[in-house]
């Protein structure tokens, strides 16, 4: 008998192979052509290491940038736009016409380079003058501003972009507020706020999502959420509900408010455990149920081990996160700042996506390996970061056979960039950019190995990538 059902035996032809980055972490130029000051520009000021004003200068390299990219043979490019760079102080009555023009000339070159740009609207740079003004996020003014922001977005460049990411990671900025330039001396209060600028930013995203489907109605648009993958420590019934509930209030809570137009029970129970009230005004559970994705962009790095704690943290301003305590699992590859090697969690995690929302398109918009890769004679050797996105593509493959609609992978990150803790230290890139946390160097850009073994996975279509280099 003919089989009538048929699933995806390996990439598709149109898989949208591509690489990621964020405005504050690559751009530089923090100070120039009218760009206004970010929350991420003075948190990286307080760092030890380089901050925001040069980071690895893409501003002034973009040409040589897309090049690379192009050699590179990205079908797809995640980047992210600066609020500031477009509105100085958020909320200007006209955009910055020099940060459109520098926008519009990156998106440019991508098209003519056949990359797809994959925009974030918001990647942890709230204008300052925001924050100055009425409290950031905290603040139900920010629904508006963002709204007027995202629809200058579209207007300017919604002929060229059709994919669009809102907002990332929404639930570490809900977790800590300070990320979003949220304060308040008062842990219970700052984590109201925390709260408050979640609940405000699911509105804004809402609206901004209708906004989307009404204007460009064959464009995609859905959050990036941070997606963690928990494992309990052991078997008892209390870690691993612990871990479940993590993993809903830190990752699927975006999702579901995205996709099904509603603040899930479990997140209404936790707030009224917490003792938390949000300012909610009437009509806006029609926002959140006419405004919805149609697609999730996740950001999935590793699998995590946590067992209870007896000891909480008053650090951990969420009830989500406290009382744990993170275990090395030292049977898997660890990198230097705690992630692991563990590629059939991706497969187990698109697995529980594609059971909760079945079909959904999914773009990985992060996924990577940090190292403190060594320049020698031109040459940069990686071979943890290629047994990573060898180990990854593969699982991501068997996630497709599994029925998984997975349409793009965008790797963590396309340059090395700048991280607020780490400096340059921490690097992630295909690309090495020669300078180091005190000296600019020269800014020369050098191909790493793992650039020309993901060049191969993408003019082969994946077909390089087999279970037996896993295991080697």
């Amino acid at each position: 008998m003919d089989n009538q059902f048929h699933l995806q035996d390996d990439f598709p032809k149109n898989f949208l192979w591509g690489a990621s980055t964020s405005a504050f972490q690559v751009e530089g130029a923090a100070n120039e052509d009218g760009k206004g000051e970010s929350v991420a520009d003075l948190r990286s000021k307080k760092s030890k290491f380089l901050d925001t004003s040069v980071s690895v200068d893409h501003y002034h390299h973009v040409e040589e940038d897309v090049a690379l990219m192009a050699k590179l043979g990205l079908k797809s490019y995640r980047f992210s736009i600066s609020w500031s760079r477009i509105f100085p102080h958020g909320n200007d009555e006209e955009p910055n016409q020099e940060g459109i023009a520098f926008y519009n000339k990156l998106i440019n070159l991508l098209v003519k380079n056949q990359i797809e740009p994959i925009v974030t609207m918001f990647h942890f740079d709230c204008p300052v003058s925001l924050v100055k003004q009425y409290g950031g996020w905290a603040s139900r003014k920010a629904i508006s501003d963002f709204y007027n922001y995202a629809k200058t977005l579209f207007n300017e460049f919604g002929d060229r972009v059709k994919y669009w990411l809102t907002i990332n990671e929404q639930s570490l900025l809900a977790n800590v507020p300070e990320m979003n330039g949220i304060k308040d001396e008062d842990l219970r209060r700052l984590r109201e706020k925390g709260e408050n600028s979640n609940y405000n930013m699911f509105l804004a995203q809402a609206k901004v999502y209708r906004l989307c489907h009404d204007l460009f109605p064959n464009s995609m648009i859905g959050p990036a959420v941070s997606y963690m993958t928990n494992f309990p420590y052991d078997h008892t019934s209390k870690n691993a509900l612990k871990s479940k509930n993590m993993e809903d209030l830190i990752s699927f809570i975006d999702m579901d408010v995205a996709l099904r137009g509603e603040l899930p029970s479990y997140y209404l129970r936790y707030l009224e455990d917490s003792k938390i009230t949000l300012d909610y005004h009437e009509g806006d559970a029609d926002i959140l149920k006419n405004g919805r994705a149609n697609f999730l962009g996740l950001n999935w790095y590793s699998t995590s081990v946590f067992k209870l704690s007896n000891e909480e943290s008053p650090k951990m301003l969420t009830g989500v996160i406290s009382n744990v305590e993170k275990v090395t699992d030292d049977r898997l590859m660890n990198s230097e700042w705690d992630f692991s090697y563990d590629p059939v969690g991706l497969r187990f995690a698109l697995q529980k996506v594609n059971d909760r929302y079945p079909h959904i398109p999914i773009i990985i918009t992060e996924c990577g390996w940090p190292e403190r890769d060594q320049l020698e004679n031109g040459q940069v050797h990686d071979p943890k970061r290629i047994k990573y996105l060898n180990g990854h593509i593969f699982e991501l493959r068997e996630a497709i056979k599994d029925g998984v609609n997975v349409i793009s992978f965008n790797p963590w990150s396309f340059l090395d960039l700048l991280s607020v803790n780490d400096g340059m230290d921490k690097r992630y890139g295909l690309v090495y950019v020669n300078r180091n946390n005190q000296s600019m160097l020269d800014m020369k850009r050098y191909p790493k190995d793992s650039f020309y073994f993901y060049q191969k996975v993408i003019a082969t279509n994946g077909k390089n990538v087999s279970k037996l280099e896993i295991d080697e």
